[in-house]
């Protein structure tokens, strides 16, 4: 067990009474939960399930200086991203399920994959855990087997990256979670060091 998971031993503060299924597709389930707040209060909450609670990945994938970004139209935001490669799970093994993703989005399997671990993406709402994972790469790909999904692939210097993460341009979390981990682990340099 995780040392930093040593608060999963007390007992849950809000605490589900009922379990309420309103919404069901192949890749999401919503929940309107009866519920217990603390102080007794009866109420309701709304849990997103993804996947069939099964981890999502997103991988930093990198050559050399440069990181591969992908550029995607996110419909909830209505709006065109820039960011690392991700995707839904595609069985239990979220390894199998990044390689299959980078194969998709980046156009091949890279040459190494490491775990960089693990991150809740928005945990008031969503039961989701996404498995990050470094992806590294001897030659930069080019071309996305899944043209549907991916607009264009882009490869960046890593410096570039960070310069665009502080104008605002880069605001996807997934890419600066897995940055993050990634240095943390001191797998990465950030290029200002």
């Amino acid at each position: 067990m995780n040392k930093n998971h040593a608060s999963e031993n007390i007992a849950p503060v809000i605490r589900r009474l009922r379990e309420n299924l309103v919404y069901r597709t192949r890749l999401t389930t919503v929940y309107d939960d009866q519920v217990v707040f603390p102080g007794g209060n009866e109420g309701r909450y709304l849990r997103i399930v993804e996947s069939d609670g099964r981890p999502g990945v997103a991988m930093l994938a990198i050559c050399g200086t440069q990181v591969a970004l992908v550029r995607i139209f996110r419909y909830p935001l209505a709006s065109w991203e820039w960011a690392i490669p991700r995707g839904y799970s595609h069985d239990d093994d979220a390894s199998g399920s990044a390689r299959a993703e980078l194969a998709e989005e980046l156009g091949q399997e890279p040459d190494q994959l490491t775990s960089l671990g693990t991150v809740t993406p928005n945990s008031g709402m969503l039961t989701s855990r996404v498995e990050l994972f470094l992806a590294n790469y001897t030659t930069a790909t080019g071309k996305p087997m899944d043209q549907k999904e991916v607009a264009a692939i882009k490869w960046i210097d890593m410096k570039i990256l960070y310069d665009e993460i502080a104008n605002g341009e880069i605001q996807d979390a997934f890419t600066l979670s897995a940055l993050t981990c990634a240095q943390a682990r001191g797998l990465i340099v950030h290029p200002r060091h």
